[in-house]
């Protein structure tokens, strides 16, 4: 009885994986530009005023794409407070950083906007 248990489960577990033909026919999932382009950095704001002003502006866009990166508005109340106790070199660096990390969030928005279809199998 159990030898026969035995053969009856080999032979139905044999044959349960796809033959090599079915393998063959799948579909194989279109390649996905894995890297975006290289992002340059823009050269460090002069005054806490333009820094200020670039990342706002530049947090704005990415908001209005619905990609905004939380991190991005931190980095701006931070530099506030830096340039609030008169700390302008500091205030520059992080509010500059708030700007790249938007500008980045929208390089990321424009490519998501096309790459999704490229991850959609289709026949």
């Amino acid at each position: 009885m159990k030898q026969t248990f035995l053969i009856s489960l080999f032979v139905l577990l044999s044959s349960c994986g796809d033959s090599k033909d079915a393998a063959e026919k799948q579909v194989s999932a279109p390649q996905i530009p894995v890297v975006m382009d290289e992002y340059v950095a823009p050269a460090p704001s002069t005054s806490y005023a333009e820094a200020h002003a670039a990342a706002v502006s530049s947090i704005d866009e990415a908001a209005a794409l619905g990609h905004a990166w939380s991190t991005s508005d931190v980095l701006l109340k931070e530099g506030a407070a830096a340039a609030a106790e008169g700390n302008e070199e500091l205030a520059i660096q992080l509010t500059d950083k708030a700007r790249i990390q938007a500008e980045l969030s929208i390089r990321q928005a424009k490519f998501e906007e096309g790459a999704w279809t490229e991850r959609v199998l289709s026949e």
